[in-house]
């Protein structure tokens, strides 16, 4: 993982992506609060490489990487990229009072653009999995694409959460229905004016499937569209 960073700052595809015969392969996971979508990214990476078993056209996965290459480039701590990535949005006011007391102060536009250009170049680089930040939009366009959505029943969630997390059912309820408003929120940021909702090429229902069910599904899929390489 840290060699795909490396190798995608020293390149600076922020401001000069690189051309490439045909964009991708990619595939984006959108995922609904509980389910494990980084868990299954790295097993799915896993099972890719294992069937290519070429070392040079590995595939890597990036979730948390992103804010990172984000912060980077702003210069701004990498919490604060998550704040806006999580869809912690500041009213008008706020944008004009951190404006004038933060030294650091980026607005979110900017780093939503900063963001949607880190998504988006290495969606273009392909051999790669991304775990939310919008990828399924960010990336639109690319034919050699798969884009997996993740969802399960709130009871399941909510029971999720809280063996997960060790809290009350109470609080896991709250957990679960904040964290998937603020990523629909910041999804839909990146839908342009009148753009209808994204459809996914594939939905898996977390409380009736395994990972391993899941991943057998997939690699089927992107054998079948002749996407892994």
């Amino acid at each position: 993982m840290d060699n795909l960073l490396l190798k995608y700052m020293n390149e600076r595809i922020l401001h000069a992506t690189r051309k490439v015969s045909e964009p991708g392969p990619v595939i984006t996971i959108s995922r609904e609060c509980g389910c494990c979508a980084s868990q299954l990214a790295d097993k799915l990476t896993l099972r890719i490489n294992q069937k290519i078993n070429i070392p040079e056209l590995n595939w890597k996965w990036v979730n948390k990487e992103i804010l990172k290459l984000a912060s980077d480039e702003l210069k701004i701590n990498q919490d604060s990229v998550k704040k806006i990535a999580d869809g912690a949005e500041k009213n008008f006011l706020d944008e004009i009072v951190h404006s004038f007391t933060d030294k650091y102060y980026v607005p979110n536009a900017k780093a939503k653009k900063i963001i949607e250009e880190v998504v988006r170049n290495l969606a273009i680089r392909g051999k790669v999995v991304i775990v939310g930040r919008g990828s399924e939009i960010l990336s639109h366009g690319i034919s050699r694409a798969l884009h997996i959505r993740l969802f399960a029943p709130m009871d399941w969630k909510i029971k999720e959460m809280c063996q997960r997390s060790g809290i009350t059912v109470e609080e896991a309820k709250k957990l679960v229905i904040d964290v998937d408003k603020q990523r629909a929120n910041f999804r839909d940021s990146y839908l342009e004016k009148n753009q209808p909702p994204f459809c996914y090429d594939i939905q898996f229902n977390c409380s009736r499937l395994s990972q391993d069910e899941i991943i057998e599904i997939v690699m089927d899929l992107v054998e079948r569209r002749s996407i892994l390489t």
